[in-house]
């Protein structure tokens, strides 16, 4: 049997006397008939006729259309599936508008089980106008509601002149006995729904159903502690056995294939050696592929597509520049990423397209100005007929041209499995024009939808040459042969699959008949009946299992009791979960390290120019991390902005601050402060608010909405309110200065500043003043790396004149100053300089600190300019808002650190 997935030794007789062969499936019929022309090759035969072998319902379905063109049966229009799930839909949608007693969640999902509560009534040949059937559904609302849309759908059928494929079987009795009548034979069956067998006995004058030998493999069990380690066992066995015999044909066979196929098809690569140059070598097929949709050439089609839509989204168009099927020759420029960080910046994760067209266009950088997308943009945009309903089959000449002006699929070659995606996308728009017969007109948004779903249902399967190892799901398996089988995934909670009655048919009408998946002994009956022809189909047979999934302890399936242990008396197969080379190549790694933390130092032409930039926040970030500093002041990194349904933090530390601006504008001095009354303090106030809000860009107002700058207003009034009544608690002053641009020479670094507020004492000393929406704490000005250098830079830029420096705190409910200075000009200004530096800094009294703070922020100034690029944060939290840990790979070098250092610590130092 080696090298051969299917033995038709025992078929031969009957094909030489003329039966035809029924299979379950397509797969089955496919590789009995490639067995057949393989033998008939190996015999030097030349020519023959074609072997006589189909799928029970396709054969049944080839008799319907006979019987329909012999004028036997009448003559009526079939649906595909795509387009019977389409019209319960519509049916669905229909009698929920009508009733109004319920809403559904999931329309799509009923329509699929609505649709298989029909199928199934129909091959089980339940008599829907009986009366008793009737009254077991009206007992259930579920079903009773089930029965309405039935009506319904009938109705549509038989108006339209319309039926589905098992509805073209049922008609099959009223012309069968006037068909030529035919000899079958059965292959791999274990159940046939009593409509198809009642369909077989009037086609055919003789049913033979071909019992297969007992198989005698042999059966081994293994357990695995996780799902990853049981995934790597069974790449290392195939990949073993491909070695040793390139010739045995191998199959693995996944429980869970949507779940387990990615990484085990990463394993087997891996273990193949496929992962490099070698990755289209693999030799393995997997039997089931991807959904159309989620192939990356057609989804790239369905997102060109969707921006003539009025709203997209901006991962949506950051996916749409990256793709490399569409004509973007820009998508990497420059002027590209301005745009994207453009709508980043924006902070609205949705946008309107017109907004999207515009920002486009104009996005300028230097001499360029505008993107190719927005070219794209504004084309489709002029298309009229977008804006117009039509039939499906018209839309498909629509989206052809939209996708023509993206230039889709590209300009680029595509490889095999590309081109093979791209020929299923037009036969898939060819089927879409079917939707004709059972759709209304559409407008854009509804035929891109519907487009999409089909597109969803469509299976992507690379079309390959067999190969020795198969990948297949559970029913994809059954009855062909190998020379080794292995399953996976065989806990106790999923062979046998828990039952999953239809929830549109009465529970006692599915037990009763014994309907698929109805009952738990149903399931274990087809589940047993199922390992039976695994084993008659294997040689040697593989079981296992995981002993925990998620965390939770599962035990083995019934079906294994069966199954002796592997012959290292283990029910547990010892495989590391690395690979063994792979560990050998770790154990004997040379580590030459290599300090690469100096950048080169900024040149004299750079420093008279400016190139770099940044004020206070250039020291801030060389203080918390040299790195942060060059990334984002030379390099000019930032990371993107995170999209908000409300303000960011920035932004309203922003509108507190022109709030501010405007309310010291006004009272301008304390005695003016203690002289406003209720009234008048309400008016400054508000008047402060309003300015600050008529100050954010009318766009972002419109998006935001009134109402919620109206709350943004109550916010802002009450905390500039709660502000009023510290500052009435301190002594004489006079606001000398606002929003005060200065230039500070700093060590061959010229550093611009701009002081929110200053204010003059009686004795003609100064108050800087800091406004802060956040905690503040003066502890951040202490030490050789200050956390906060921002007052420092302000103190030491007008040398002498300031007496204090101080953080204004405002915080609903813990508005307070936090400051040092000679004088307390206000409570929370600490004035014992000694005590609150203690041994951090060497300090004596306020002007020898701020002697220390020159000479540190100095010696910050000096290591940008010559380079220092160190990944060095100050404390853990100096990462937590940075964003650039992508860039510095702090997090992989803390990681490998540590390895290292227990390697170290247990005697395998590097």
């Amino acid at each position: 049997m080696t090298g051969r997935l299917f033995d038709i030794t025992p078929l031969e007789p009957l094909v030489e006397a003329g039966y035809i062969l029924l299979t379950p499936n397509f797969r089955l019929a496919r590789r009995i008939k490639a067995e057949w022309d393989g033998r008939r090759l190996a015999n030097g035969e030349a020519v023959w006729q074609p072997l006589k072998v189909a799928p029970l319902e396709s054969w049944l379905l080839a008799q319907w259309e006979r019987a329909v063109s012999l004028n036997l049966a009448p003559v009526l229009t079939p649906l595909n599936p795509a387009q019977v799930l389409q019209l319960w839909q519509q049916v669905i949608a229909q009698e929920e508008r009508q009733c109004g007693d319920y809403h559904l969640l999931r329309p799509s999902a009923a329509a699929e089980l609505a649709g298989q509560a029909r199928d199934s009534l129909l091959r089980w040949q339940v008599d829907m106008t009986a009366e008793g059937i009737r009254q077991s559904f009206n007992f259930d609302a579920d079903c009773g509601t089930f029965l309405r849309w039935l009506t319904l759908f009938e109705q549509r059928l038989e108006a339209a002149g319309q039926c589905t494929p098992v509805d073209c079987i049922r008609r099959l009795a009223a012309g069968a006995a006037q068909l030529p009548t035919s000899r079958a034979a059965l292959v791999e069956f274990d159940d046939i729904p009593p409509l198809f067998r009642s369909a077989l006995d009037a086609l055919c004058d003789e049913v033979r159903e071909i019992v297969p030998a007992a198989g005698s493999g042999r059966r081994l069990a293994h357990a695995f502690t996780d799902k990853r380690g049981e995934l790597q066992a069974v790449a290392s066995w195939a990949a073993g056995i491909n070695r040793q015999n390139p010739a045995a044909t191998v199959a693995i066979v996944l429980s869970d294939v949507a779940g387990d196929r990615s990484a085990l098809d990463y394993l087997l690569r891996r273990e193949f050696d496929c992962l490099g140059e070698d990755y289209n070598s693999l030799p393995v097929n997997f039997s089931t592929g991807i959904s159309l949709d989620r192939a990356p050439v057609i989804r790239d089609a369905l997102a060109a597509l969707a921006m003539a839509q009025r709203h997209t989204t901006v991962p949506a168009v950051v996916a749409l520049l990256r793709s490399r099927f569409l004509h973007l020759p820009d998508a990497d420029s420059a002027l590209a990423n301005r745009f994207i960080t453009g709508l980043f910046d924006d902070g609205r994760e949705e946008v309107e397209s017109a907004d999207l067209r515009y920002a486009a266009s104009e996005v300028k950088l230097g001499d360029s100005k505008g993107l190719v997308l927005g070219q794209h943009l504004l084309a489709v945009s002029g298309l009229r007929s977008l804006r117009q309903a039509a039939l499906p089959s018209q839309w498909v000449e629509r989206f052809c041209e939209v996708l023509a002006i993206w230039g889709w699929p590209g300009t680029g070659p595509l490889d095999s499995l590309e081109y093979q995606q791209v020929e299923l996308w037009y036969r898939t728009l060819d089927e879409f024009r079917g939707y004709d017969a059972v759709c209304q007109p559409l407008d854009f948004d509804g035929a891109l939808q519907l487009l999409r779903h089909s597109c969803s249902r469509q299976i992507s399967q690379p079309q390959t040459a067999d190969s020795p190892v198969q990948v297949l799901g559970p029913l994809e398996a059954a009855g062909l042969a190998f020379d080794h089988l292995w399953l996976c995934g065989m806990q106790g909670n999923s062979w046998p699959t828990p039952p999953r009655p239809n929830p549109f048919i009465p529970q006692s009408l599915q037990r009763q008949l014994q309907m698929p998946h109805a009952t738990a002994e149903r399931e274990w009956a087809f589940s047993e009946a199922l390992f039976r022809q695994y084993s008659r189909s294997a040689t040697v047979l593989h079981a296992s299992y995981c002993k925990q999934v998620g965390g939770i302890a599962e035990l083995p399936s019934a079906l294994l009791q069966d199954f002796p242990v592997d012959e290292l008396g283990m029910n547990v197969v010892g495989l590391p979960e690395v690979a063994p080379l792979w560990t050998q190549q770790w154990q004997q790694r040379v580590v030459e390290q290599l300090d690469d933390d100096r950048a080169p130092p900024l040149s004299a032409q750079q420093l008279e120019a400016g190139s770099y930039s940044g004020g206070s926040g250039l020291l801030e970030d060389q203080s918390q991390c040299p790195f942060r500093a060059f990334a984002r002041r030379r390099l000019l990194v930032e990371p993107l902005s995170t999209f908000s349904v409300a303000l960011s933090p920035a932004e309203r530390g922003s509108l507190l601050h022109d709030a501010l601006f405007t309310l010291w504008g006004d009272i301008q001095d304390h005695p003016a402060l203690l002289a406003l009354d209720e009234a008048g303090e309400e008016q400054t106030v508000m008047r402060a608010v309003q300015a600050a809000i008529e100050g954010i860009p009318g766009g972002r107002r419109r998006l935001l909405g009134s109402a919620y700058w109206r709350l943004e207003g109550k916010r802002l009034a009450g905390l500039l309110r709660e502000w009023l009544v510290v500052e009435r608690q301190r002594s004489t002053f006079v606001v000398l200065q606002r929003e005060e641009d200065i230039t500070l020479q700093l060590a061959q670094l010229q550093i611009r500043l701009r002081v929110d507020r200053i204010d003059q004492l009686p004795d003609g000393s100064q108050v800087i003043i800091d406004y802060k929406s956040g905690t503040s704490k003066v502890q951040d000005w202490l030490g050789e790396r200050p956390a906060r250098p921002q007052l420092l830079l302000y103190g030491i830029a007008a040398p002498g004149c300031a007496a204090v420096l101080a953080f204004a705190q405002l915080r609903p409910r813990d508005c307070r100053f936090n400051g040092l200075g000679e004088v307390a000009a206000a409570p929370g200004i600490a004035t014992d300089i000694p005590k609150v530096v203690k041994e951090r800094m060497e300090a004596d009294d306020w002007r020898s600190l701020n002697e220390r703070w020159r000479e540190n922020l100095e010696r910050l100034a000096q290591a940008f300019v010559a380079g220092d690029a160190a990944v060095d944060p100050l404390a853990p939290g100096s990462c937590t808002w940075c964003g650039l840990q992508p860039l510095c790979r702090i997090n992989i070098a803390e990681g490998r650190l540590a390895v290292e250092t227990v390697q170290s610590g247990a005697g395998g130092g590097v």
